[in-house]
């Protein structure tokens, strides 16, 4: 898959992954998804991917570009898009999206 052309946040943003995996971390270069049990878990291997990809820049301009990016449902995960989309961010200590998830467990 092309990442000249993806929108990976915003409105408009493309699905990337799978929707029916919650978490996932998705590594663009090879183009893996790699599921994640949380968000928790999904940053961390994501950082670590990270970390390790710029280790391995030499200046090169063959050297391959390689991301790993945090995915909820199939689409980058922003906590500041989603929630600019109304959407529960899904983080455990985000205090607007824990008031509202109490709010819906108490109405249902």
């Amino acid at each position: 898959m092309s990442t000249s052309r993806i929108r990976l946040f915003g409105p408009d943003r493309q699905m990337v992954g799978i929707p029916e995996i919650e978490w996932a971390v998705w590594i663009l270069g090879p183009d893996d998804v790699l599921k994640q049990p949380d968000l928790i878990t999904a940053l961390e291997v994501a950082a670590e991917h990270n970390a390790c990809f710029v280790e391995l820049l030499d200046g090169s301009p063959y050297s391959p570009t390689c991301y790993a990016v945090v995915l909820h449902h199939g689409y980058a995960w922003n906590r500041a898009v989603e929630h600019q989309l109304g959407n529960d961010c899904g983080h455990p200590d985000c205090a607007p999206c824990t008031i509202n998830r109490t709010s819906l467990k108490a109405a249902g």
